[in-house]
């Protein structure tokens, strides 16, 4: 079985960039009319970024055999989400933050009030993209839908983000930790990996192992970054946990016990790409990049 990301525009050197763009142009084209809260959700989607989320499910459709135009619709609906999550994630009720990306954060560049606003109306926008979707069968958008509101709702992403603020008041062991990274960053990560997999009707234990690999060591490797680099290298604030008594990894069980976690993650992950023979498709690599990144 041939790979569509080899054998047609895209390539291992460059596949990265020809998928952001792709997902950049179908951003770019989810707003038309103009008025505050729209221009401001234009400038959160437009601040760039790696597009990871989209990245990956167009990197396991291909390894499923996917047509890419079959997850366009999965891919700007994570992307979108992810994009929501950080404009609430920055407001000063939450991490108070002033930078992202390199430039001012939503309610920065605009108010508390729009940044709320902004973020509430990116996360219906997200479910609409899925529903209007002219090539995914209605029985599989049901499915779809189910699994991505209990990725983003009340017990995941949202629950992820209640126990950050939880648990600045208490101590937490290492398991809270990596439960509360699960929730708040994994999971939307895992639905990016197991979504094309649930649509092919291959969703397996080696593709959950994956999905829950990358997914906690996503967080654990961000909260590293936190520590060891800098603001102009990740365009946002550094240092900023341990300021907040935000809990993460690193401040809790040290840098060296957070390193071996991140390697043992990459071990499963690596070990279920092989099992899936997956070791000389394109995602092998990029998921090689994701645990040795530096921003």
């Amino acid at each position: 079985m041939q790979n569509r990301l080899i054998v047609t525009i895209l390539n291992e050197h460059n596949f990265e960039a020809k998928l952001q763009d792709r997902v950049n142009r179908k951003l770019n084209s989810l707003i038309s009319s103009s008025n505050q809260i729209n221009e401001s959700i234009i400038y959160a989607l437009s601040n760039p970024g790696k597009r990871v989320r989209p990245t990956l499910i167009y990197l396991v459709g291909d390894a499923l055999n996917i047509a890419m135009e079959s997850l366009d619709a999965l891919a700007v609906a994570t992307e979108v989400v992810h994009t929501y999550s950080l404009v609430h994630d920055d407001l000063p009720c939450m991490d108070d933050d002033d930078l992202r990306r390199g430039k001012p954060t939503l309610h920065k560049k605009y108010s508390e009030s729009t940044a709320v606003l902004a973020g509430d109306a990116m996360q219906s926008m997200a479910i609409q993209v899925i529903l209007e979707d002219k090539i995914i069968p209605d029985d599989v958008k049901v499915q779809l839908i189910k699994f991505f509101v209990e990725t983003i709702g009340h017990e995941g992403m949202i629950q992820g983000q209640a126990l950050d603020i939880q648990f600045e008041d208490q101590e937490v062991s290492k398991d809270q930790i990596i439960h509360m990274n699960h929730l708040k960053t994994g999971l939307l990560l895992e639905f990016c990996i197991l979504a094309p997999a649930q649509m092919a009707d291959k969703r397996n234990k080696h593709w959950e192992n994956i999905a829950n690999s990358v997914g906690v060591s996503f967080q654990l490797i961000d909260d590293l970054l936190d520590l060891e680099e800098s603001e102009e290298n990740l365009g946002k604030a550094t240092n900023k946990d341990l300021g907040k008594n935000k809990k993460s990894a690193p401040l809790v069980i040290g840098t060296t016990e957070t390193l071996i976690e991140i390697k043992k993650y990459e071990a499963i992950t690596m070990e279920s790409i092989m099992k899936l023979g997956l070791n000389n498709h394109p995602i092998s690599n990029y998921l090689k990049d994701l645990f040795s990144r530096r921003k």
